[in-house]
């Protein structure tokens, strides 16, 4: 089910899909839910294969670790689908113009037909498997183009999509850049990509070939705010929580931190202390993530060597060597300043710049000034200060005094905004995404709009002119 794809193939398994959805477009609520129900009994049943998977393309990723970030959110998703879905499903009623009376109006959520899921490779298991479950239980065939680099997790997940749903609900592809970029080319009904900034543009322009809707989750630079007024314990906690999942190998981990500036040191020092407890053999621990692979290690490599040759204080803040098998110790970047690579790009590792402000509005002038960020993080008790952060920063999420944890809440939708994605999906919105909502109205008895046809100097449309603005 899962093998190397070309043009050809691709278009032959869009066929198939294609005809399955003809010969039954609008799946019964009962067999959504037992789709669903199918694919979380796999997911338990093949725990302990995709644990190991994982753990192979990484190299060091704890099974713990993975089954918290993502086994763990997509049962709970697939199980909020599940319970909600009759209700996501129910037409809405409109209210119609007393012009077309008598009458009635719905809105009917239909499935858009076949959805393509182009997944990465840092929560490979729930980037997915999320989409999937939201294109399902709205009714959809699903084309799902996996990354490359996680072909041991790959191979479990083509044979439990396989056993759950069959060929005729999902088609797991893999492949590199270029079966990618052909498959972003299909006629599909609807494209998901999760990835980078840069690959997003290429899919949404591949995408307007065809004029398929697409979905963006892109990344960008995810600020966390510590306030005059945060706790700083509190802080300590979460923002590892948030940064250290993975090895800051995240979408929505906090990429840089704005700490006012009477709290940086004591901060820092509190950083080192919990780094300690949370790996105490620094990163020769075994709970601690190595990159995905080489290239991954070597980017953020060059982005420490730039900042120490601009002179920007690099320090690791963990007990050890910088480096060991693949692994990147957390290193705190000291003012790095805008011109820096790691200030451009989403670093997507343990490399943790730290710039410090004198008052709230400088930090937010700060973020405002920027590409709009998926996440954001403030750390604060200030009921005035939450407020300015609703009110004026355009974010994909905002979390207060926390960090991460809104992508797990499987009743609040995902998605950014800007240069950090377009749409949204998890939760009723996922739904919608993958539905066409579609207008239906029901025209009974007399039509009173015969009375407005031609020939127009007649009686009724002297009337009408006189009294349209009113109606």
């Amino acid at each position: 089910m899962s093998e190397k794809y070309n043009k050809g193939r691709l278009h032959e398994a869009l066929e198939r899909l294609s005809a399955a959805k003809n010969h039954h477009p609008y799946p019964s609520l009962e067999q959504r839910q037992q789709l669903l129900s199918a694919l979380q009994n796999s997911l338990v049943q093949y725990e302990v294969e995709l644990l190991e998977a994982l753990q192979t393309d990484y190299g060091h990723r704890a099974p713990e670790e993975s089954r918290l970030i993502e086994l763990l959110p997509t049962l709970h998703e697939l199980k909020h689908a599940k319970q909600s879905l009759r209700n996501w499903m129910k037409p809405s009623k409109r209210h119609l113009h007393f012009s077309i009376q008598p009458s009635r109006g719905k809105v009917l959520y239909q499935p858009k037909g076949i959805v393509g899921v182009i997944s990465p490779w840092n929560y490979p298991v729930l980037l997915s498997l999320g989409p999937l479950i939201g294109a399902i239980a709205a009714g959809n065939r699903v084309m799902i183009k996996a990354s490359e680099f996680c072909p041991a997790t790959n191979r479990v997940l083509s044979k439990l999509l396989l056993e759950a749903l069959g060929q005729d609900w999902v088609c797991f592809i893999e492949g590199e850049a270029d079966v990618a970029n052909e498959f972003t080319q299909l006629p599909l009904d609807h494209i998901l990509f999760t990835g980078s900034s840069q690959v997003g543009k290429k899919v949404m322009a591949n995408a307007a070939l065809n004029l398929t809707p697409v979905t963006l989750e892109l990344g960008g630079k995810s600020p966390l705010v510590v306030t005059q007024s945060a706790n700083l314990e509190r802080v300590a906690d979460r923002l590892l929580f948030g940064k250290m999942m993975n090895a800051g190998q995240t979408c929505v981990a906090p990429d840089y931190i704005l700490c006012h500036q009477s709290h940086k040191s004591a901060l820092i020092d509190l950083l080192k202390t919990k780094l300690g407890q949370l790996y105490p053999q620094g990163i020769a621990s075994p709970d601690y993530t190595s990159m995905i692979n080489a290239r991954q290690l070597e980017r953020l490599l060059g982005y420490l060597k730039e900042a120490e040759q601009a002179e920007v204080l690099c320090e690791n803040l963990m007990t050890g060597p910088a480096e060991l098998e693949g692994k990147l110790a957390l290193h705190v970047l000291h003012e790095a300043n805008d011109a820096l690579q790691v200030m451009q790009d989403e670093i997507f590792g343990p490399l943790l710049p730290i710039l410090t402000y004198d008052s709230f509005g400088e930090a937010l002038d700060y973020i405002q000034q920027r590409p709009r960020p998926l996440a954001m993080y403030v750390f604060t008790s200030d009921n005035l200060e939450m407020m300015q952060c609703e009110e004026r920063i355009h974010s994909g999420s905002l979390v207060f005094n926390h960090t991460l944890v809104q992508v797990a809440q499987v009743d609040l939708p995902f998605g950014g905004t800007g240069h950090s994605g377009m749409g949204s999906y998890h939760a009723k919105e996922g739904f919608i995404t993958f539905s066409h909502a579609k207008s239906v109205v029901y025209k009974q008895g007399p039509d009173l709009l015969a009375w407005l046809l031609p020939p127009y100097q007649r009686k009724p449309h002297k009337l009408f002119a006189k009294i349209w603005r009113h109606l």
